[in-house]
């Protein structure tokens, strides 16, 4: 079990390139310092919402930004050609591929596909919209976005805007409306961590609705929590280590979260997919993950 656990994570630094490694462990010790201030807010607020919508059959929505991996436009270590290119959606590591987002929710019998939007904006190549409903009676919606892999920037601006409720938007799908970005309930940013090596621009600003955040990219933790505690966006489930972002990560947050399940729960089944998959071990693949500040 030790063997294959050393091997995999070998094979994690493939995720991300040295620079990035080398500068991860700056900014945690930078992060380090910020965490030992007291957080600002807790997700009482969050939970509450999340359950008077379900006991009232109002659905929840959870809101996916992909930016596609992309050899050329990245701070990777580059993949095979067709994995890397940050415009092909059929095959692209985090889009087409085997554990990409779109053919893994499509694989899922309880996960219904409802529409397929290509080019819904200038930034994204293609958006799915998937439901299912749960035992405890809660109905999700999924939509999960693609954007072209030299986008990086838009892609995470998007991000921090839709949970700062500077972006919201609504879709309708068979006479039903769908909430997007900043009217989601679950907004997550599943790719290569572009925080790394790219710079934003971003206002700070309250949002007048808390929402859950995850942000599944190598190293996530240091870089997104800062952000996310000045605009008041609850770190459901970030990452502490190399990892890559495949979707059953995606699947057991999403699964989890909708049951209601306590932040530790949702990030532990995180661990739980990792495991399962590599079998790189329960508490090491646990120990990627993390919930809070």
């Amino acid at each position: 079990m030790k063997l294959s656990f050393y091997i995999f994570s070998i094979l994690l630094l493939f995720a991300c390139n040295f620079t990035e490694i080398e500068s991860a462990k700056v900014v945690t010790k930078r992060s380090e310092i910020k965490a030992l201030k007291p957080a600002t807010f807790t997700r009482d607020s969050i939970k509450l919402n999340l359950e008077h919508k379900i006991e009232n059959d109002i659905p929840l929505f959870a809101h996916i930004l992909v930016p596609l991996c992309d050899n050329k436009n990245q701070g990777i270590v580059p993949v095979h050609k067709s994995l890397g290119d940050g415009l092909n959606l059929r095959t692209n590591l985090y889009w087409g591929a085997g554990y990409g987002i779109r053919p893994h929710f499509k694989r899922l019998k309880e996960w219904k596909l409802l529409k397929t939007i290509s080019n819904p904006n200038e930034n994204v190549l293609e958006r799915v919209i998937f439901y299912k409903k749960y035992s405890n009676n809660a109905k999700v919606y999924l939509i999960a976005d693609a954007y072209r892999g030299d986008r990086m920037k838009n892609c995470l601006e998007d991000y921090l805007n839709a949970l700062s409720e500077q972006i919201t938007d609504t879709l309708m799908i068979d006479s039903n409306i769908v909430m997007i970005y900043g009217n989601s309930d679950l907004i997550a940013f599943n790719g290569h961590n572009g925080l790394m090596d790219t710079k934003i621009n971003f206002i700070e600003t309250e949002p007048k609705r808390y929402k859950d955040a995850v942000a599944i990219a190598c190293v996530s933790k240091p870089y997104f929590n800062y952000y996310l505690k000045n605009i008041k966006a609850y770190p459901l489930v970030m990452t502490t280590s190399l990892l890559p972002p495949e979707a059953y990560v995606m699947e057991a947050i999403i699964d989890n979260w909708a049951l209601m399940k306590s932040e530790l729960e949702i990030s532990n089944s995180a661990g739980d997919a990792m495991h399962r998959i590599h079998k790189c071990g329960q508490q090491p693949a646990r120990n990627m993950f993390t919930t809070g500040w």
